[in-house]
């Protein structure tokens, strides 16, 4: 067990693949805060510009939004969206995009599940 400071993470500055971006010129950056030993886990603070870019998504993940509002389109047409103090819970599997309708900034954990080939 141990205390996690976001503030002292290092900022990593990304920008989805231009082949991927729908529309706008999103880029931002992460703030990883926390690795498991395993590399599989994962906590930090995420924040990026206005734009949409699609998404394919084979790891599980929990957001807290803390500023902006944001919205997931799948590719089944469902919309799932999250403003300040929302949640999202997003599955492996899901493929759609991903659109920030204002600059937003959330928090993050990441499971990337069990290595391939192990069953758990």
């Amino acid at each position: 067990m141990r205390s996690i400071h976001i503030d002292t993470a290092e900022a990593e500055v990304f920008s989805p693949a231009p082949d991927r971006i729908v529309h706008g010129n999103p880029h931002g950056e992460t703030r990883n805060a926390y690795e498991s030993p395993d590399g599989r886990k994962y906590f930090g603070e995420w924040s990026c510009g206005k734009g949409a870019w699609r998404v394919s998504y084979s790891e599980w993940e929990y957001c807290r939004i803390l500023e902006g509002h944001v919205r997931l389109t799948s590719d089944d047409g469902s919309v799932a969206e999250a403003g300040p103090d929302g949640n999202l819970v997003i599955e492996p599997g899901f493929e759609g995009v991903w659109e920030n309708l204002t600059p937003v900034r959330k928090l993050y954990v990441i499971d990337l599940g069990p290595p391939e080939g192990d069953a758990g």
